[in-house]
């Protein structure tokens, strides 16, 4: 099966999955074992070190840090820092997060990602978060000019250490489940994929 192919029958199999802001364990050990086997043959250089970061990130929605990791640390691009950052957010490596995304840089799918929070966010009730700090920092994320990596990085930490408020809880995993899936279509297209269905 050549890696297009592969990559969307795996992607039909974990699109839908919302990983945890703090994941304790692999969502499914398979999906790891299928990641680690999508066939690479026939793509160049480019498209290889790309195909890396689709495994990154399918990784990221199975729920498998380590795995991930892994990858994202072969990676010497923005694309692979985003990953990288990604990850230490989920492990709860607040600080190491906000590091590789300051070398990922701002990133093509930051606008649409920033669409799409704007669009959830303004979707639950202010008093829905029980944090009016927890709120007022998601109001400043969605009313910038563009998608902010550091205050969601900072966002989910106020929630997973402080507030662990549920409806708050369900939206940043929206938004995390959002962006992961935006970078997966990115770097499965610069590996000359298609667009995938969100």
């Amino acid at each position: 099966m050549a890696w297009t192919e592969a990559v969307e029958k795996l992607w039909n199999m974990l699109r839908d999955h919302r990983p945890s802001l703090y994941p304790m364990e692999e969502w499914d050990d398979l999906h790891d074992i299928r990641i680690s086997k999508l066939p690479q043959e026939g793509l160049d250089s480019r498209a290889l070190s790309n195909a890396k970061a689709v495994k990154a990130g399918l990784h990221l929605l199975n729920e498998s840090l380590e795995a991930s990791h892994k990858l994202s640390q072969e990676l010497h691009t923005p694309l692979g820092s985003y990953w990288h950052a990604i990850m230490h957010r989920m492990e709860g490596d607040y600080g190491n997060s906000k590091y590789w995304f300051r070398q990922g840089g701002a990133h093509p799918v930051g606008d649409a990602l920033q669409a799409a929070a704007k669009a959830r966010v303004q979707s639950y009730a202010a008093e829905a978060f029980g944090s009016d700090s927890l709120k007022n920092r998601l109001d400043k994320l969605v009313s910038g000019p563009s998608w902010d990596p550091y205050l969601f990085v900072d966002i989910v930490e106020q929630q997973v250490t402080v507030v662990q408020n549920e409806q708050a809880e369900e939206l940043l995993t929206e938004l995390q489940w959002v962006e992961i899936k935006l970078l997966v279509q990115y770097s499965f297209q610069q590996t000359g994929g298609h667009s995938l269905e969100l």
